[in-house]
């Protein structure tokens, strides 16, 4: 994927949760969608790059708004992309079982890292209060993931639904 197509699903990734995402809370949870833009193209695209690089510019530029402290969604973007890269060697693409393991690794990784830096820069955040929310949060980004993978698997593997390739 090019990057400045990347840029453009970035950038309306961020609008769009930063916004009205909140309309669309079931239990005040909401999908992360940055957090599934970063998982996806590293899973997909991981030739170029693109997650790795946009999800820390759009993490560091999410902490600078929203977050107490600055870095913390970089980090885990960073290490949640290197990961995805990491494992997506030894599974398939066009399996969505694939994606699924990666949706629900990716948000406990995403979860846990931002809860271990909150508690060692002295935040009063809770584990049990991090994780509460942790299976709406797996469903929902699980069902974003999907919905993104199978809009972008038509453009990442060619011939997919020829009859030869089977």
């Amino acid at each position: 994927m090019k990057y400045r197509y990347a840029v453009c699903l970035f950038s309306a990734a961020f609008i769009f949760q930063t916004t009205l995402m909140n309309i669309a809370g079931v239990f005040g949870v909401t999908p992360n969608l940055l957090l599934c833009l970063v998982a996806t193209l590293s899973f997909l695209y991981d030739e170029n790059n693109c997650g790795l690089v946009l999800g820390v510019v759009f993490g560091l530029f999410y902490d600078i708004c929203f977050s107490e402290y600055i870095g913390i969604a970089a980090l885990a973007f960073l290490v949640i992309s290197l990961s995805v890269m990491l494992v997506s060697i030894f599974m398939n693409k066009e399996a969505v079982i694939s994606v699924v393991i990666i949706s629900v690794s990716a948000t406990v990784i995403y979860n846990l890292i931002y809860w271990c830096v909150m508690a060692m820069l002295g935040s009063n955040y809770k584990f049990l209060y991090a994780m509460n929310d942790l299976p709406l949060y797996i469903t929902y980004n699980t069902a974003v993931m999907i919905i993104m993978y199978s809009a972008m698997i038509k453009k990442v593997i060619k011939y997919r639904n020829d009859r030869y390739f089977k």
